[in-house]
C-alpha cells in the first residue's frame, strides 16, 4: 500500500511540474508572452522615436516661418517656382541619353 500511495504522490508531483511549467512558458503572462511584448515596446519606441524628430523638425520650420521670410522665399522658390521681380528665371534641362 505505501508502494502505491509513493507513485500517487510522484504522479500529482509531476503534474503540477507540468502545471507550472506550462503557466511558465506558455500562459499570458508567461515568458514568450512577455518576449512578445517586449518586442512590440520596441518597435514602438522606434516609431516614437522618429514621430518625435519629424515633429521636432517641423517645429523648427513653423519657428522659422514665424521669424523670417528666408524659409518663406526658399520654400517658394524651391517648391512652386516663384521669382522676385526684376529676376529672371533659367531652366537648365539635361539631354534624354
Amino acid at each position: 500500500m505505501a508502494f502505491r500511495a509513493t507513485h500517487f504522490w510522484t504522479a500529482v508531483g509531476i503534474f503540477l511540474l507540468i502545471v507550472l511549467q506550462y503557466r511558465l512558458w506558455f500562459d499570458d503572462s508567461g515568458v514568450i508572452a512577455n518576449r512578445a511584448l517586449e518586442r512590440q515596446i520596441d518597435q514602438l519606441q522606434t516609431s516614437n522615436d522618429k514621430q518625435s524628430s519629424e515633429n521636432h523638425a517641423l517645429l523648427n520650420q513653423v519657428m522659422d516661418l514665424r521669424t523670417g521670410d528666408a524659409l518663406l522665399e526658399e520654400t517658394a522658390r524651391e517648391e512652386l517656382g516663384l521669382v522676385k521681380d526684376g529676376e529672371t528665371f533659367i531652366l537648365f534641362a539635361e539631354p534624354d541619353s
